[in-house]
């Protein structure tokens, strides 16, 4: 896994472990595409291993046209952004916020016994020690798993 510095010093994030808590504790994944120069950002429910990032949808529609011809995707995720207006002028405004950026590619999962495991990443990402994603539902969405090739994290206070 790469890492990219980042212009405003101040404000990185250069510890593995913070960029995955932001990103563990994210409620939603936004995953950005690109197909022929045109771009497509998605917000989505997401599981995280540690190592993937993995989500759902339908077996047919856009973001799928997209991964087929383009597979790379960036995904945003972010804690606790809050408008901060200090002084009078909009020049001191700003945010507190903490911010993990994934570059990665994302590839189906297509064994049933893996997309089922998938699932119950995502699923516990919300709710662990719940029911377990019942076998039959498995062919009923289309799973991917996204391998991570950066992440870079920024933190406002």
């Amino acid at each position: 896994m790469q890492h990219r510095p980042m212009r405003r010093k101040k404000n990185e994030i250069t510890d593995p472990a913070q960029m995955r808590e932001i990103i563990q504790h994210s409620p939603v994944m936004r995953l950005a595409m690109c197909m022929d120069g045109e771009p497509y950002v998605v917000p989505l429910s997401f599981g995280y291993d540690g190592e993937h990032l993995y989500f759902h949808c339908a077996h047919e529609g856009l973001k799928l046209d997209i991964l087929g011809h383009n597979p790379r995707v960036c995904c945003l995720f972010e804690q606790t952004a809050v408008f901060n207006p200090q002084g009078d002028s909009p020049c001191a405004w700003g945010f507190t916020y903490a911010t993990a950026i994934v570059h990665g590619t994302a590839a189906p999962v297509t064994d049933p016994a893996d997309k089922l495991a998938a699932l119950q990443i995502i699923t516990d990402h919300y709710a662990k020690n719940r029911d377990r994603i019942p076998a039959d539902k498995v062919d009923k969405v289309a799973v991917w798993k996204i391998s991570i090739l950066e992440i870079t994290g920024k933190r406002a206070q």
